[in-house]
């Protein structure tokens, strides 16, 4: 995938995401908004362990992968993972009323 139709992808994802919050602050219902909230948090460490993936993917393809790669990936994949877990725990908590 070139950085054009990945740019145009996640400027799709973005505009979708925020059209629905604005939908629901205009209809009085804040959990679209609240939920733009933890997206926006738990997005970027998923999308770094993503990215590293990817440039371990793209070595492995042309022959250049190596293991220092892998195991930052596999470890960016890790705390994701917990980063997101906790945001989702927090969260869960938030709404238990």
């Amino acid at each position: 995938m070139s950085i054009s139709k990945w740019f145009c992808c996640l400027t799709m994802m973005i505009i979708a995401t925020v059209s629905s919050a604005v939908s629901a602050a205009q209809t009085g219902n804040g959990t679209s908004d609240q939920m733009l909230w933890v997206f926006l948090l738990a997005a970027p460490p998923v999308a770094y362990a993503g990215n590293k993936w990817w440039r371990w993917g793209m070595g492995f393809r042309f022959g250049n992968a190596n293991g220092t790669v892998f195991l930052s990936a596999l470890k960016w994949s890790l705390i994701a993972t917990a980063w997101v877990a906790i945001v989702m725990g927090l969260v869960w908590l938030m709404h238990q009323k």
